[in-house]
């Protein structure tokens, strides 16, 4: 790749140029867009490098350097173009993590497209790397040497100048390449465009404390007073790690969490029996003690909503479980597209759980309604 194409973003006036010319963008138009952050000690992530390529030149936005990065968000996010990313959900994420934080109304641009979830709405793969993808569908092969690269570090060497700028010069390429494979009125491109707006709503959204216990793995299997605890010790976690900017698991494990709500009382020699980390426990120790002390003083409510995956650790839904998966696995072999895109935990677990709490599941909604059709709830239960 020809370094004459690439250009570093790395004052204001560079920034002010690259915002120009993406005002300029129009509806017919594509941006290459990926991102370099860290976020392995902190909750919030920090971001390194911005990768953008617009009609075959990149630019390299130094995120680390001393810029009015506001320009750029108040640009990109009224962008009329079509936003090309390849595995999108971290780059979402974060960037409309960032827009929140200038205080945008409007986190993400108009359309994105995850060019990795069209390739499975679409049955060619399913979370296949951009770098296979480039070699299956354009021969491209491309170095994976700066996979694990140091994106905080400063200057940034050659080879990472050019791996970052590889991350987008071909996506669009490749998003033309795999179109020529979508028939005109395919719906499953206007499946996959529902979807991705789904996909841009969740990455926008910031979940309640209180709630976080529903999404641990193994809560459902809980009784009343533990799952009580549970979020207790959830909604202090969450809570301690946005005020901190901590990671979660650097506070209390996930692996921990239902091993600590099951447990009557605890101490810091005994949080190892908990799955917890020694690191966690040296530093955290006393303070998920006097955690835990209070939430199990909390008066217990009998009428806690269950967590989500409750019906999926409950033996008499194991066969309405299973007929459900062999409904979408069905249904997804006819329609053409991975059966994962809708036959997974979540929406197995959202399904039952929505039921028994009388409201619409996802998959009776929208886009997944029109392609999965009616699903007979107590059909699922016959014997």
């Amino acid at each position: 790749m020809s370094s004459n194409n690439i250009h570093l973003i790395d004052s204001d006036s560079k920034l002010e140029e690259l915002c120009k010319s993406l005002t300029l963008c129009g509806e017919n138009d594509f941006v290459s867009v990926d991102t370099e952050f860290t976020r392995v000690k902190s909750f919030f992530p920090g971001l390194n490098l911005i990768q953008l390529c617009i009609k075959q030149d990149t630019y390299l936005i130094d995120t680390m350097a001393d810029l009015s990065i506001d320009l750029f968000f108040r640009a990109f996010t009224e962008l009329k173009a079509t936003v090309l990313f390849y595995s999108a959900r971290e780059d979402l994420e974060i960037l409309a993590y960032k827009s929140r934080v200038i205080g945008l109304k409007r986190l993400l641009p108009q359309k994105c497209v995850d060019i990795q979830l069209l390739l499975a709405f679409l049955n060619l793969s399913y979370s296949q790397g951009l770098q296979s993808a480039l070699s299956d569908y354009l021969k491209i092969e491309l170095p994976k040497d700066q996979t694990r690269s140091d994106w905080e570090m400063r200057p940034l060497s050659e080879a990472q100048i050019d791996y970052a700028a590889n991350d987008v010069l071909y996506l669009e390429p490749l998003y033309l390449e795999i179109m020529k494979r979508c028939e005109k009125d395919d719906p499953r491109y206007a499946w996959f465009e529902a979807a991705m707006l789904d996909f841009e709503k969740e990455s926008c959204e910031m979940p309640n404390a209180e709630d976080t216990y529903k999404s641990v793995s193994g809560a459902g299997g809980l009784n009343i007073k533990a799952l009580n605890v549970l979020r207790e010790l959830c909604t202090y976690r969450y809570n301690y790690a946005v005020e901190h900017d901590e990671a979660l698991n650097r506070v209390i494990t996930g692996k921990a969490l239902c091993p600590l709500a099951r447990m009557n009382s605890i101490s810091e020699k005994s949080l190892v029996k908990a799955n917890m980390k020694y690191g966690a426990i040296r530093a955290h120790g006393k303070m998920i003690v006097l955690w835990h002390e209070k939430a199990r003083k909390v008066k217990t409510d009998e009428n806690i909503a269950l967590a989500y995956d409750h019906f999926a650790c409950n033996r008499d839904f194991e066969k309405p479980y299973k007929r459900l998966r062999h409904i979408l696995r069905t249904v997804a072999k006819e329609k053409g597209i991975a059966e994962q895109i809708i036959c997974n935990k979540q929406n197995c677990n959202d399904y039952f759980y929505k039921m028994y709490y009388k409201q619409t599941p996802e998959l009776m909604k929208g886009w997944y309604k029109e392609c999965v059709g009616d699903i007979d709830y107590d059909s699922l239960f016959a014997d």
